[in-house]
């Protein structure tokens, strides 16, 4: 069984005869990141279908699927012939489980005895379907409960609600676990029909780290492959995105529910989208993290003001999010009064951008990042699942570090000015219901 090599990058302390990769049946890509003498061992497998890929093109065939599909098939992939998959890995001592994004689904196990095992089990767990007309009725109800827990969660909601403001019509506003409405249009044929398209090797992508041999996990992966593949070839499948506005859909959005304190997010909408390109798109991501460090981090006049003041606590934070035409900043947390701590925090921004970014400044922003980024070596879960799920969007990660050291000052000054303005701007808040327990 022929496999293709891939580029070595190794980062810095990544020592080369360390990292292998390859490109195995199907057109799997693979990764194996090598740490001798640890007993853990850890393996993701992640498919470029995410929350956001509600239209795409499959062999020529345009598709509407409804909120939430590429979640919910990620329920069903657990189920099996022989019980719930998550029940047959802890059989075997091993901790397995998933998660879906807006870009992507990944499925992943970790495990120190029976690792080769729970690997043979993880391949056919994602490429073979097991779709049952009953069995995805029964999961609705499952999902249904899901999706109730997180119309009662604040944190969720806030956010959402955010996302909902600043799209129009990106895919990016529409949750990852549907609506009651849109999973009860979810059919065996729609999940069959974007499986077949999003789980085929070639647009999946893999990664194991650990002490292990990358010749062994390979040639485990093949064999796999191969006996579990589906026959046949859906063609390219390709992403259908709408046009999407520069600015914000409405300036601010709040939501009443039974909260003791109220939630707020500022958000502010990238208006340079992220390039398909994925060196272009780390950089705007790179210099994006070092604009919200420098405007929200704890060092910051920013959130020193908001603290002082008694509108935000510990818990404030702040982050940049992108992917395939969307890219946002998001700032806020808990507060007694959201009106207030919006107001302060965009205040807080003028000065910022009056003030400008100073060169010695980003100098100490861009130390504590390669800090945070040397610190990810020490995580074997934490550094594959960022290394993976960068890969299932057509990043590099072993390239931060380069990225990092190129950015210049005039870079992220001119992100801060371009994109935290006002006419960027919306801000999201949940409130406590009203005596009658209103909602909105």
């Amino acid at each position: 069984m022929a496999r293709t090599s891939l580029p070595d990058r190794p980062a810095p302390g990544w020592p080369a005869e360390e990292f292998s990769s390859a490109v195995l049946p199907g057109g799997l890509e693979a990764w194996v990141w090598r740490r001798r003498g640890l007993t853990n061992r850890y393996a993701a497998l992640g498919a470029r279908f995410g929350a956001m890929d509600a239209r795409f093109e499959a062999g020529g065939e345009n598709r509407e699927v409804p909120d939430g599909t590429a979640h919910f098939l990620e329920h069903m992939a657990f189920e099996t012939g022989q019980g719930n998959a998550l029940g047959l890995f802890s059989r075997l001592g091993v901790r397995a489980n998933a998660f879906t994004s807006p870009t992507a689904t990944v499925y992943h196990f970790s495990a120190t005895d029976n690792f080769w095992p729970a690997l043979r089990r993880l391949v056919p767990l994602v490429a073979v379907s097991r779709l049952t007309p009953r069995g995805v009725e029964d999961e609705k109800r499952v999902i249904a409960q899901e999706i109730r827990m997180y119309e009662d969660s604040p944190g969720s909601r806030v956010h959402e609600s955010l996302l909902e403001a600043l799209y129009h019509e990106h895919p990016v506003r529409r949750r990852v676990t549907g609506t009651l409405e849109s999973i009860a249009a979810i059919t065996p044929e729609t999940l069959l029909a974007c499986h077949r398209a999003f789980y085929r090797p070639a647009a999946l992508a893999f990664v194991a780290a650990g002490d292990l041999d990358p010749g062994r996990v390979f040639d485990v992966l093949s064999r796999e492959v191969e006996r579990s593949a589906p026959a046949g070839d859906p063609g390219e499948v390709r992403r259908i995105l709408p046009p999407e506005p520069p600015l914000p859909a409405r300036p601010s959005v709040e939501v009443r529910m039974p909260v003791q304190r109220p939630r707020f997010l500022v958000g502010f909408k990238d208006p340079a989208l992220p390039a398909s390109d994925g060196a272009r798109a780390l950089r705007r991501e790179v210099v994006m993290d070092l604009v919200v460090e420098v405007v929200f981090g704890r060092t910051s006049p920013v959130f020193g003001e908001l603290y002082r003041d008694g509108l935000v606590d510990a818990g404030f934070s702040a982050h940049y999010a992108s992917g395939p035409g969307f890219g946002h900043v998001a700032a806020g947390g808990l507060t007694v009064d959201p009106a207030r701590a919006s107001q302060g925090l965009l205040e807080g921004i003028s000065r910022q951008r009056q003030k400008g970014i100073r060169g010695a400044e980003l100098e100490r922003k861009r130390r504590k990042a390669a800090g945070r980024f040397a610190s990810l070596f020490d995580s074997l879960e934490g550094l594959a699942t960022l290394f993976l799920t960068a890969r299932l969007r057509g990043l590099d990660i072993l390239e931060y570090p380069a990225v990092l050291r190129a950015v210049t000052v005039e870079e992220v000054d001119a992100a801060l000015r371009d994109v935290l303005t006002p006419d960027q701007a919306v801000v999201s808040a949940v409130v406590p219901a009203d005596p009658q327990g209103g909602r909105s």
